[in-house]
């Protein structure tokens, strides 16, 4: 990004003020306006590396496009869900958005986003870019209706090493039987093992199932449910996945404000050492890199899940892949308006944006970002280096239905605090499962 690019960045975060003008100006320049509305803020930039990326990359697209003004609306992403849904129900949608892996098929059935495939197989360069499955997500009946913006990481295990080591673990445990041995030892010591922000019904699902699920399914299971293949969320083993997570719920694994605290006010209790441990994604490599204390970022080590005893799936794995992406709007729009955005939505989800974001930390869904290895955060690299003996595997959020994932989401807050059993929660996320098939 050039020295006035980041000047302009940099004047909007600390001023809250977009530097587009709105889209009034737009009409009476007869300028061409592009809406854009996202989950990426201004106020992440240089904190959070997707959100830098991707800011640089529209700055500079914007400096290099006079004749365009772009009216872009941002909010966290709990927000972002409400309201982009409901711009769809009322037929407003912006001209660019962020699409949600699980609500391709509703989102297309609704004629809400436009299928992108033709201009995708135009441009084979563009396409080839991503990894391999990068679009899967975002495909429906065979059409592509999202370019992937980043590839996640959602059940990494972050952990205090210096805290955990004063229980007497070098390492983080491997084994479920451990894991128990260790959540009583903090709760003697009076420190929370584990600290989950379950405020918004997503991190327990998205962070935490897709992965403890993995361990007692299979990864075959998890493609049936996705394909229509026979699988069934009453299954035992899926059953057993959830008996498992409540059970570490009720053996006091984690914080008693589980469903009323964010997925940021948690970041701050294991910032603060109230809490030892925390199951999250990538994105937290530039958190950590960022806002944590200077002894907490040195402890901070990276560990997976462990084995569960009796799982059919393996312990190596972590859920991940790309889960969000940008997507267009199916709106009307003239030809050299539509040239603009497809023009756009490229220069923001290739290389442009790549580059600047894997500097920062994020695992990008562009195969081969340039970047500076020696200039990213440490766990970026720690990253890397788990990876090669670890398989991803789907992320529920990003691969399931989006009403069938609320069912779930929402019956995750309920069954860990004793307010649903395993076996309720399965038969309502089956019905829901079966209702969208």
């Amino acid at each position: 990004m050039n020295k006035k690019m980041v000047s302009m960045v940099l004047a909007a975060a600390l001023t809250g003020v977009s530097i587009f003008p709105a889209a009034v100006q737009a009409e009476d320049s007869g300028k061409v306006m592009i809406s854009i509305l996202c989950d990426l803020e201004r106020a992440n930039v240089g904190i959070g590396g997707l959100d830098t990326g991707f800011y640089a990359a529209l700055d500079e697209w914007a400096e290099a496009h006079p004749d365009v003004e772009i009216s872009l609306e941002s909010m966290n992403q709990t927000d972002y869900q409400t309201k982009i849904t409901s711009l769809g129900a009322a037929g407003d949608m912006p001209d660019m958005f962020m699409l949600k892996g699980s609500w391709t098929k509703n989102f297309a059935e609704n004629g809400w986003v436009k299928d992108i495939t033709d201009v995708l197989d135009a441009d084979p360069e563009w396409k080839d870019g991503y990894i391999e499955g990068g679009f899967d997500a975002a495909t429906y009946d065979g059409k592509i209706y999202g370019v992937p913006r980043e590839s996640l990481a959602t059940g990494l295990v972050f952990y205090n090493s210096d805290l955990w080591a004063e229980i007497g673990y070098e390492e983080f445990p491997s084994t479920w039987t451990e894991l128990l041995d260790a959540v009583e030892k903090f709760k003697e010591a009076g420190i929370t093992p584990f600290v989950m922000g379950n405020k918004a019904n997503w991190p327990a699902e998205s962070n935490w199932l897709s992965t403890l699920g993995d361990r007692f399914t299979g990864t075959e299971w998890t493609n049936s449910i996705i394909n229509g293949e026979g699988a069934a969320f009453t299954d035992e083993e899926f059953v057993a996945a959830l008996t498992c997570f409540q059970e570490l719920a009720q053996a006091g694994a984690f914080n008693e404000d589980i469903n009323s605290l964010d997925d940021v006010e948690e970041d701050t209790v294991y910032f603060n050492k109230k809490a030892a441990t925390i199951v999250t994604g990538t994105w937290f490599f530039a958190t950590v890199d960022s806002s944590a204390p200077d002894d907490v970022k040195a402890a901070t080590k990276l560990a997976l899940l462990p084995s569960v005893e009796g799982g059919k799936g393996d312990a190596n794995t972590v859920s991940g892949g790309p889960a969000w992406f940008f997507s267009v709007s199916s709106n009307e729009m003239d030809e050299t308006k539509t040239e603009l955005i497809m023009d756009l939505l490229k220069y923001v989800s290739d290389e442009h944006q790549a580059d600047v974001s894997a500097s920062a930390g994020i695992i990008t869904a562009w195969a081969n970002p340039t970047y500076d290895a020696s200039g990213v955060p440490a766990l970026f690299n720690d990253y890397n280096e788990l990876m090669k003996t670890t398989t991803v595997v789907p992320i529920y959020d990003a691969m399931m239905d989006a009403a069938l994932i609320e069912t779930m989401n929402t019956g995750l807050q309920s069954l860990l605090i004793g307010e649903m059993t395993p076996e309720e929660l399965a038969e309502n996320i089956q019905f829901e499962y079966e209702m969208a098939q």
